[in-house]
Parts: structure tokens; C-alpha cells; sequence
């Protein structure tokens, strides 16, 4: 091989190979397989100290994970550094593979700056890279992936291939950061106007019960619960709110609300019904005081706070006590009670038994004063656990594309233990009014781009169990008694909605 032809073979293969190794074990969502910033960046080592093009080989490789963390779980960069601090709580195996891409961004970055030669006609090998360089951009250009120009004969709801070749990780984390800070001042310019929730949908419902009640309330942020495409698929994995002791008890109804970015920002939406996302780390007490844990507190809710990971995680143990809640368990407080531990991403509490245990120390016959237990669950967090540890089912066996695919199998039948699991504490406690509200927090961010069609990519599913026995009594004109003191104002908060004696999910 020339002399003259190392350098930009070197830069088009070597930068890109630790985020292909890596991207599968970090459940990353493939976004361009050539960095096109490290090819530029070839042309710059032809002249600049070798020191130099290290630390910036080092900066750009790892700009490429960090890109795509924020692609894969709609992070803004901004944000990602907000959540730094949650590092120390993420499991060993986690760790294990931050170390292990960071030792290969170093590598990689250590032999093209200091063991490759420099090409004699460095003329020559800088237009070489910058023919490479224009050469991947224009594929992306011809089959319309690139984001900012589209050719006039593509329609802008096509295109002719479904990967991105190219990747240039800090000009895009750029120009979305443009797009966030754009969209975080629209946001605080009317920041009057609520975000939909199944919440405020539950609150709404509230409103045309009877006069005086004040039932317990048990609000869950199932995680990676998103809607599925396929109906048969969505009324499958609820179909334990379709048993006909539910329908005899409950008006079960259910509907979508919107998502976007993460886990946080689907909790903030549910317990705040607000647009505020990674801002909760710092939420203020005039902030605060439109969350739900303040909101039912001061109408006389003893509330809780639950998750089945450690509290440093997204820093819940501070912010979930600056939102209200007064007395908040995670993972160790409920090992201690003897939950069990399941296997999964995060390590922790397994989701199907924190129901019974709800049920049975914190929904009890014997206490006067309402509660309101938000609990977000963990288990079915991607990527799933080969074996999650669920007594045996046949759940996949009814849809291919659940038989095809162990993760969406293992996803499917989390999912469906822990509805399952509600199903049963909402026939547990049905003399003791309880109004149930099931909503996911985005949709699940599977790394093979043909799980992810099975999902809708805008909504989650919500649904709501509100006790027929809260139902206003029909007086002798035929008209109902006057709306709950209860009713938390909601205005234009409510979800899309629909009503079904069986919840589909959808």
C-alpha cells in the first residue's frame, strides 16, 4: 500500500470502530457509521503537532458516544451533563463498559496520532480525505438523510434508504442544541399552558364524581411502555384490566399523552403535568407547588414516592422530596422489606411485586387519611434480561414478531407481569376506593431499528381505573350531586381519551 494512502484509509476505518463495537452493548441507536469530523480532523493532523491531534481525536471519538447517547434517549448535550452526577449509581457491568469505550477511544486516538506515519505528499493525502469526506456526505445527500438539505426529487416524507452513512457528531449535537434552546424558550414563554398527562386526564375524571370523596391514588410511570402500532399487540399485553371483576368494579378507560426525551421527563410530566424535563434537578418551591405531591398534600393525602433503584440515579432522592412526597422508598429500603431483585439494565426491585407490597403496607384498611403512592417501575428497561426471571408463559407464542425477537419478548412479558400485578392490588383493595392511573414514559429505545417500527414514535398509552363506587348518586330529577372538592383544576391538561368496558392500551 502507498505511503500516501495510510493516512486516509486510517481516518475513514480506525475512529469509527469503537462506537461500532460498543454501540450494541450500550444500546445505542445507529446514526451514521462514517464520522465524517474525523476525516477533516485527518486533514488538520498533516500539520498540527502530533500532542494536538491526540487530545482532539480524543474529544471527537468520544463526541460520537456522546452524540449518540443523546440520539438514542432524545438527551439535549445540556441535559447529559446535568445527569453526570448519576454515574456512581449506574451498575458495575455499566461501568465496566464506560471503561472499556473509553479505553478504546484512547487507543484508537494514540495510534493515529502517534503511530502512523505522515505521508510524504501530505497535499496529496489531504485531498484524498476531503474526496472522502465529500464523497460519504454526498451519499447521504442523494438518499435524503441529510437533516438540513434534501434533493428536490425526494418527497420530505422519503427516502431511499433507512441508515445514515455519515455521522459528524458535534456539528449536530450543534445544531440541536440551537433546536432545544429554541424550544426551551418557547417553552418558558408559555409556560402557563400544562402539559397533557394521564394525570390531568384522571383529574378530569375526578371532577364528575361523587360530592365529598377522596379516594387513594396510585399513579405508575411504567417504564418503556410505549404504543404499539399493532392493536391485537397493545390489547395482549393489557389484557389483565379486561377481566370482568376490573369492568364490575371499575370504569376503565384509557387513552395517549405525548413524550419526549426520557425517563425523567415522562415523570415530570405526570407529577407536574409541565414541559420542565432535567429542570426538576433544580425545581424551585413556586415550582413545586403545581406538582402533585404538594397539590394532594394540602388536601390531606398522606403521599409517597417509589422506585425500585438506588436514589442518587438522576438524582430522585433530591428532587423527589423538593416535589412533596413524604416519605419516598427506593430500591435498598424495599430489599430490606424483602422484596425480591431482579436481573436487567439497572439492577434492582422487581417490578411485579411492588404492587402486593403497596397493597398491603401502604393501602390498609385501617388508615383514615387518603394516599396518593406514585411508584416508576424499572425491570422492563432496555436492554432487557435474557431470562427475567417470571414464571413460565406462552405469552410470545401468539405474534411472530414477538417469537422472531428475545428482547421484545422479554420487553412483552415484563410489561405484562406488571399489569398483571396492578390488576390483582386493584382487586385487593376495591372496598377501600382507589383510582389507578397506568401511563408509560416513552417509548422503548430498542437498538434494532425494526423493534422500534412496532411502536408509535410521538405517544404512550395511558389507562385510567376509576372506582364505580365513586360514581355521583342520580337524585330524584335525574341529575347528579356537585363536583369533588377533590377536582384539581386542570384546564387544558387532559390527554386524548377514550372509554372501553376493556383497556386495549392503545
Amino acid at each position: 500500500m502507498a505511503p500516501d494512502c495510510v493516512t486516509p484509509l486510517a481516518y475513514l476505518i480506525l475512529p469509527n470502530l469503537p462506537l461500532l463495537l460498543m454501540r450494541h452493548k450500550l444500546s445505542l441507536l445507529s446514526h451514521g457509521l462514517i464520522n465524517v469530523e474525523c476525516l477533516l480532523l485527518g486533514i488538520l493532523s498533516l500539520y498540527l503537532p502530533r500532542v494536538a491531534v491526540f487530545v482532539l481525536l480524543v474529544l471527537e471519538i468520544a463526541g460520537a458516544f456522546i452524540y449518540e447517547i443523546c440520539y438514542s434517549f432524545q438527551f439535549p448535550l445540556t441535559d447529559l451533563v446535568a445527569s453526570v452526577g448519576s454515574l456512581s449509581a449506574l451498575p458495575a457491568v455499566r461501568k465496566v463498559e464506560f471503561w472499556l469505550a473509553l479505553a478504546g477511544v484512547t487507543a484508537v486516538s494514540a495510534v493515529l496520532a502517534f503511530a502512523i506515519p505522515r505521508p510524504q505528499r501530505r497535499r496529496r493525502a489531504a485531498i484524498a480525505l476531503l474526496v472522502l469526506t465529500l464523497a460519504a456526505s454526498a451519499v447521504d445527500f442523494l438518499d435524503g438523510q441529510n437533516p438540513v438539505i434534501r434533493p428536490p426529487y425526494l418527497r420530505m416524507d422519503l427516502a431511499l434508504v433507512q441508515e445514515r452513512l455519515t455521522l459528524s457528531p458535534w456539528i449536530t449535537l450543534g445544531v440541536r442544541g440551537v433546536s432545544y434552546y429554541k424550544l426551551a424558550a418557547k417553552t418558558r414563554n408559555t409556560h402557563d399552558l400544562p402539559m397533557q398527562s394521564a394525570s390531568a386526564a384522571m383529574f378530569a375524571q375526578l371532577k364528575d364524581t361523587a360530592a365529598g370523596a377522596q379516594p387513594d391514588i396510585v399513579l405508575v410511570v411504567v417504564e418503556s411502555w410505549g404504543k404499539f402500532t399493532d392493536a391485537r399487540k397493545a390489547e395482549a399485553l393489557t389484557d389483565a384490566y379486561a377481566d370482568p371483576r376490573i369492568s364490575a368494579a371499575y370504569k376503565v378507560s384509557g387513552g395517549t399523552a405525548p413524550f419526549d426525551g426520557t425517563t425523567v421527563q415522562g415523570e415530570v410530566r405526570e407529577l407536574c403535568h409541565s414541559h420542565l424535563g432535567f429542570g426538576v434537578f433544580h425545581v424551585s418551591a413556586s415550582e413545586s407547588e403545581h406538582c402533585l405531591p404538594e397539590k394532594l398534600e394540602a388536601k390531606g393525602y398522606s403521599t409517597y414516592g417509589i422506585h425500585g433503584y438506588l436514589g442518587d440515579m438522576f438524582q430522585r432522592k433530591s428532587w423527589y422530596k423538593k416535589l412533596g412526597f413524604e416519605t419516598i422508598l427506593f430500591g435498598p429500603d424495599l430489599e430490606k422489606q424483602g422484596l425480591p431483585v431482579c436481573p436487567g439494565a439497572f439492577t434492582g426491585v422487581c417490578g411485579p411485586s411492588v404492587p402486593s407490597w403497596i397493597g398491603e403496607h401502604l393501602l390498609t384498611q385501617g388508615t383514615r387519611e387518603p394516599r396518593f403512592v406514585y411508584w416508576m417501575t424499572l425491570n422492563s428497561h432496555v436492554p432487557l434480561p435474557l431470562d427475567p426471571r417470571l414464571p413460565p408463559d406462552h405469552l410470545c407464542e401468539s405474534f411472530p414478531e414477538l417469537q422472531n425477537s428475545a428482547a421484545l419478548c422479554s420487553w412483552f412479558r415484563i410489561l405484562h407481569a406488571v399489569h398483571s400485578s396492578i390488576a390483582e392490588l386493584a382487586l385487593d383493595v376495591e372496598k377501600r376506593p382507589t383510582v389507578f392511573v397506568m401511563v408509560g414514559d416513552h417509548a422503548p429505545p430498542f437498538s434494532d431499528a425494526a423493534l422500534r417500527q412496532n411502536f408509535v414514535g410521538e405517544v404512550v398509552p395511558y389507562i385510567i381505573l376509576m372506582p364505580k363506587s365513586l360514581e355521583k348518586p342520580v337524585d330524584a330529577h335525574g341529575s347528579h350531586g356537585s363536583p369533588t372538592p377533590l377536582a384539581i383544576s386542570e384546564g387544558k391538561h387532559r390527554g386524548t381519551e377514550h372509554e372501553s368496558e376493556t383497556a386495549s392500551g392503545n
